[in-house]
């Protein structure tokens, strides 16, 4: 058997459920990377930085988003190389930074692929690779969620947007940078790692780079239900900038305050609740990532 060169964990549960976990697993150990079961860890972030203090500096995420973001906690700032495999329902990280869908191909890039220096964003005391979102998104997690991870994803989704939308969520917030200072009402408020290219279709839009070194934000203020619906339907079509009202901004850092004691935030799609104030900012090029080799630096 190989020398250990590295950790893989795997969240078979992520998203779908994966169905060739046991294969990925076989796979993974025979080319010297020690599987980890997920939800058999009660602290991944201590264990990794335990076995970053034995010298291993490969660690590998199989699972959606939320299973990358778990793994990233303690690699940002450091020499760990992050590897992705992804098994999750949408994999916007593992697309954006041109990782294969498939997990063979996508292990044979953690094996021998080169590396890549990304930026990520941080809310507080929290790392994240994708987006961190107020209003909507978060409300429609919590609602998908009710149903349970057994419940059928189609339906849930279904449900949660329905309730989502019947509940009509809005937040007001005291946003500041170094250039605006706002009290908005809103629908929706998103802020990413990186600008997503938002002329492509609703999930499906991607961000062109990750090391231009700027959180992009997004926001809808306050609109009628119908319109809000409007909004979606844009978001969905790849039109949203259409939308009247819609507004957007790149900065380094931002404030985020809200009357409210605790907020609940989607971060990477998972459903958080933070106390405000909610300080974000860009830590450029800190994490390390395992992408193909022909793969150019701004693909």
């Amino acid at each position: 058997m190989p020398s250990i060169r590295g950790l893989l964990f795997l969240n078979p549960a992520s998203g779908v459920r994966f169905p060739d976990a046991a294969a990925l697993e076989s796979a993974a150990t025979e080319a010297g990377l020690q599987v980890v079961r997920f939800a058999s860890v009660a602290d991944i972030g201590l264990m990794i930085r335990e076995q970053m203090r034995l010298g291993r500096r490969l660690f590998v995420a199989a699972g959606g988003d939320g299973t990358i973001s778990s793994v990233v906690q303690p690699l940002v700032n450091s020499e760990a190389q992050l590897g992705v495999i992804p098994a999750g329902t949408y994999n916007h990280f593992a697309r954006d930074i041109g990782i294969p869908l498939g997990w063979r191909e996508a292990l044979d890039v953690v094996l021998s692929g080169t590396t890549r220096q990304i930026d990520v964003g941080r809310i507080n005391d929290r790392f994240f690779i994708n987006n961190v979102s107020i209003g909507l998104y978060p409300e429609l997690v919590a609602r998908r969620e009710e149903r349970g991870r057994d419940y059928p994803r189609w339906k849930a989704r279904l449900y949660g947007a329905y309730a989502t939308l019947r509940k009509y969520p809005h937040v007001t917030l005291a946003v500041e940078t170094e250039y605006l200072n706002e009290i908005i009402k809103t629908h929706v408020f998103v802020v990413s790692n990186n600008s997503y290219d938002l002329s492509r279709l609703g999930v499906e839009a991607p961000r062109n780079t990750l090391e231009e070194g700027r959180l992009s934000v997004y926001w809808l203020p306050h609109v009628p239900r119908i319109a809000l619906t409007r909004f979606l339907a844009n978001y969905l079509a790849g039109r949203v900038k259409t939308t009247p009202g819609f507004r957007s901004f790149r900065t380094t850092q931002l404030k985020v305050q809200s009357a409210h004691k605790r907020l609940r935030l989607g971060i990477d799609g998972e459903l958080v609740i933070m106390v405000p104030p909610l300080v974000i900012t860009i830590v450029p090029k800190s994490l390390l990532v395992k992408v193909p080799r022909l793969q150019s630096p701004t693909s």
